[in-house]
């Protein structure tokens, strides 16, 4: 095996050629350790020249990408060989898109082994000829992102917003229908499949929640969010892979827009935790003491944030937007979910008490109200990704669970 390493940087391209036995995945081994303690975070490693690999290969790069993902970094193989990629498929590894071939591009390890269905659309949302659900969302902003900084809350920064079974939403809020009663209740808020979850700031030590019926839909006070309406158009189920010990958030936001074939997608996932990092409000400001500050120290007195991951083995139901480069107004909206800021979000996490996901294929409406009927509410977080540095919690983990998808066709 001959290994000839290119280095820019933290970046590296590795030139694999002949056989990628044991032998030499060791040798490639204390290659990829060099670099990884030279400073090395993105590797690249060709393998259009290697006519073999065997099982202890697929081991070293295993532990190589749990180390760089751990240090936020990544390996990418490109040019794989149909022998070759049959190595790597065996264990689970592949682009993680449907019909990709292997050989034609870079294929990223990702640390979650995945599938989907895409027949839950309603009637007339799904072409039977080609398999293909045609089934999207309409998401709707509502008020100003940087209107929480403003000195004042005028009287129309405000949306009073209806929130059924077929429209799921997130955003800083309260439940009720007016500013006068929602006004120094004002948190973090999440809506799926006619329930309504928050977390008052109005010194409340507990989250708040309100489940509708055919007879009562629940209304929020949002002043500023999104809500999206519309049919979900695949269904994704998620797991580790065995050298792996969770799936990062960011990850399945790729996933999901991977599934919907669309740079903007709107998600709904319930997972078993590994760890959470996520913030909320600690004070309205819509008091008028002072307008909202996001500079140290003075954050401190808004937003409650730990200083690691929270809330493992848990179970938790997260609902948003991700995008890919967004653009217009619902840039605004979205912050990064990774560190290369081209991946972006905004999702809300419920979580309640811990209980494993059914296995079998579940509906959204019974799965959340089965959540709010017989588990604990325990918070409500807007989840982050943290990038302070060596101080960095970085990104929420989950463990394994269920994902639906849908492109979003309009912004409104």
């Amino acid at each position: 095996m001959k290994i000839e390493a290119g280095r820019e940087g933290g970046s590296a391209l590795l030139q694999l050629e002949g056989r990628l036995d044991r032998e030499g995945a060791e040798r490639l081994s204390d290659t990829l350790e060099d670099l990884l303690h030279d400073g090395v975070r993105s590797l690249r490693i060709d393998f259009s020249r290697v006519t073999y690999a065997s099982s202890a290969a697929t081991k070293v790069l295993s532990r190589c990408q749990q180390e760089l993902t751990v240090l936020r970094g990544e390996v990418l193989l490109t040019s794989l060989s149909p022998a070759v990629s049959e190595v790597f498929a065996a264990v689970g590894w592949d682009s993680g898109v449907p019909g990709a071939d292997p050989a034609a591009g870079p294929t990223e390890l990702r640390r979650s082994s995945w599938h989907s269905r895409s027949d839950l659309a309603a009637s007339g949302q799904y072409d039977l000829s080609s398999g293909v659900s045609n089934a999207t969302l309409t998401c709707h902003l509502h008020g100003d992102p940087g209107r929480a900084t403003r000195a004042s809350i005028e009287p129309d920064d405000w949306s009073a917003v209806p929130l059924p079974e077929g429209v799921f939403g997130l955003g800083l809020g309260a439940i009720g229908g007016s500013q006068t009663d929602c006004g120094e209740r004002l948190g973090e808020l999440i809506a799926v499949a006619g329930c309504v979850a928050y977390f008052p700031s109005d010194g409340a030590r507990m989250a708040d929640y309100l489940v509708g019926s055919n007879q009562v839909v629940p209304r929020a006070t949002l002043m500023t969010g999104l809500t999206c309406e519309g049919d979900f158009s695949q269904l994704v189920r998620f797991s580790p892979k065995p050298e792996a010990g969770a799936v990062p958030l960011s990850e399945l936001a790729a996933i999901a827009l991977d599934a919907a074939g669309r740079r903007t997608a709107g998600v709904v996932i319930a997972a078993e935790t590994a760890g959470l990092c996520g913030a909320r409000l600690r004070r309205s400001p819509a008091r008028g003491e002072a307008p909202l500050r996001f500079d140290v120290p003075a954050v401190r007195e808004w937003l409650s944030f730990a200083p690691e991951r929270t809330w493992s083995i848990t179970t938790t139901l997260i609902a948003g937007v991700v995008a890919r480069a967004p653009q217009g107004p619902l840039a605004a909206h979205l912050r990064p979910l990774d560190a290369t800021g081209e991946l972006r979000g905004h999702l809300h996490a419920a979580v309640f008490s811990y209980h494993p996901l059914p296995q079998r294929t579940v509906e959204l409406t019974a799965l959340v109200k089965g959540l709010f009927a017989d588990h604990q509410l325990r918070d409500v977080l807007h989840l982050l990704y943290d990038d302070r540095g060596d101080a960095a919690v970085g990104e929420s983990v989950l463990v394994r669970g269920v994902g639906w998808v849908a492109p979003i066709a309009q912004v409104a």
